[in-house]
């Protein structure tokens, strides 16, 4: 995907911000927290950034501070993961390989979202992302919820990542934009899409990030880019209860074309 001129802007901006490292971010790790997430325009992300610059530290690898991932999400057959979120089910799982590429780094991790609101991480380290889980990662994913289920390649996500650490509270951001989602032979863009999840300890709206985006007027939204892509990207799933995220994220696509126009 060719940068755009507002993620130059983004990156501009991000020079206003003290660096942190890996190391030090892993401190904070957060496996156990509460998520709010919000989606914006791109556009939108130099004004937050400026707003936010004395309240966060930019991670930076190798004077890397947007940085490129890659997502292979796992699904039973009768995508029961992308079930269980449609239709609200409290307690649901996701099961994904990452790697952060900038790191040279690669994970299999499950994702637990329990009936109170809070999101548990778990994770083993892997060489590399491969398009089927061996009996290793299936006992790891079976032990981890407590619910076996069959598990297939479903959908790939890749994306280019900002990851913020909080100066005074136990509080991370993280930032995505270039959004793209592929699946066999079909694949879509997010172009001039956001999705903003500030990640805490305990909830609480007086983070920097959450307050500035509150003076400008932007509302929470959740949205789950394995759900949200899996819908785009194949009509014949059941998404009666997206298709307001589904209706605003193509306004937000439509009105951010509008404006570069």
């Amino acid at each position: 995907m060719t940068e755009s001129n507002s993620l130059q802007n983004i990156k501009n901006a991000l020079r206003q911000l003290s660096p942190i490292t890996l190391a030090e971010l892993d401190r904070v790790a957060l496996m156990n927290r509460v998520d709010t997430k919000y989606v914006i325009s791109e556009s939108l992300l130099p004004d937050v950034l400026t707003a936010i610059s004395s309240d966060y530290r930019v991670l930076e690898i190798d004077g890397v501070r947007c940085a490129p991932y890659a997502t292979l999400y796992f699904d039973s057959p009768d995508a029961d993961c992308y079930r269980d979120h449609h239709n609200g089910k409290e307690r649901r799982c996701k099961f994904r390989m990452r790697s952060y590429l900038s790191s040279h780094i690669s994970f299999f991790e499950v994702k637990q979202r329990t009936n109170k609101g809070r999101t548990i991480k778990s994770r083993v380290p892997i060489d590399e992302i491969k398009s089927a889980l061996d009996d290793e990662l299936l006992e790891f994913a079976d032990t981890t919820t407590g619910e076996p289920m069959p598990l297939e390649s479903a959908i790939w996500t890749q994306f280019s990542r900002i990851t913020l650490a909080s100066e005074a509270a136990t509080e991370r951001v993280t930032i995505d934009v270039n959004l793209e989602f592929e699946k066999g032979d079909r694949s879509i863009e997010l172009p001039g899409v956001a999705i903003v999840e500030v990640k805490q300890e305990r909830d609480s709206r007086q983070s920097p990030i959450r307050r500035a985006l509150r003076e400008m007027h932007v509302a929470p939204l959740r949205m789950s880019k394995y759900c949200i892509g899996s819908a785009l990207i194949d009509p014949t799933l059941k998404q009666n209860r997206f298709k307001a995220k589904l209706l605003a994220l193509r306004n937000l696509i439509r009105n951010t074309k509008a404006a570069a126009t």
